[in-house]
């Protein structure tokens, strides 16, 4: 595993095509997410098998599997599959693969169980992420990979059901949402409590400095990894990445990497 951390997946079919296609069951996510979810998670397998870290057999963890569509498209690849949420309602919906009732921040699991632990639109929901990060680590075997992918406050789906009045930050923003919404404020994702502030750059930073043990050797955004380029520009990518993809090496008796 490794390589160059900005080289785009070179066996992901992304284009304008397909970007399109997932920005427009986002624009329909009310009425149909399910379409929308087993999309996004196609794309982030993809971006995963371009880069060469999932292949069958791969044994992976899902950390925080929320309505299964990302271990069902892994698990439809021949990828050993286990999913973890904190809600078992959605376990009988994952057909193909064991489920395990547990938080990210806690994993049941002994050091080095998987190959691969990915964590897909949990950080921003998690208070301490640098926390939930070294868990993670924790679980992936020496040679393995750790991949983080999630929606960062920037960017234009940052409030999720709040969005676009994020931007005028989570109090205000929270304030002009009860003005639209007859005084109601949003019933899943609310600011302070099951949202956070997560910014690329700042968690970038941190990863860097190898308290985490893992190295980062892709930076994406992840519906359309061809677009790397944009997550080395300060500023810009916190809103242009959308939904921000970073894959992270453990080292084989190595430490993380080098500021």
């Amino acid at each position: 595993m490794g390589g160059n951390r900005d080289a785009t997946p070179p066996a992901a079919p992304f284009g304008v095509r397909r970007a399109w296609r997932i920005l427009r069951l986002s624009f329909g996510f009310r009425r149909d997410p399910a379409s929308f979810y087993r999309a996004t998670s196609a794309a982030l397998a993809d971006v995963l098998a371009g880069f060469g870290m999932v292949r069958p057999g791969t044994r992976v963890l899902d950390a925080g599997s929320g309505t299964g569509a990302l271990s069902e498209v892994l698990a439809s690849r021949a990828l050993r599959v286990v999913a973890l949420d904190v809600a078992d309602h959605r376990a009988r919906e994952i057909a193909r693969t064991p489920f395990v009732l547990g938080l990210a921040e806690r994993l049941p699991f002994a050091d080095g169980a998987f190959d691969g632990v990915i964590s897909s639109n949990v950080l921003e929901h998690v208070r301490d992420p640098e926390s939930m990060l070294l868990e993670l680590a924790r679980a992936c075997r020496p040679g393995g990979f750790v991949c983080v992918s999630w929606t960062n406050w920037l960017s234009p789906w940052g409030g999720h059901e709040m969005a676009p009045l994020h931007y005028l930050g989570p109090r205000l923003g929270m304030r002009a949402y009860r003005v639209l919404h007859g005084g109601k404020g949003p019933q899943e994702n609310v600011p302070g409590r099951t949202l956070f502030v997560t910014h690329i750059g700042r968690f970038l930073r941190w990863l860097r400095r190898g308290d985490s043990g893992l190295r980062v050797v892709h930076v994406v955004p992840r519906y359309w990894p061809g677009l790397a380029f944009l997550a080395r520009i300060p500023g810009v990518r916190e809103v242009a990445l959308w939904n921000c993809v970073i894959v992270l090496e453990k080292p084989t008796g190595a430490a993380g990497e080098p500021g």
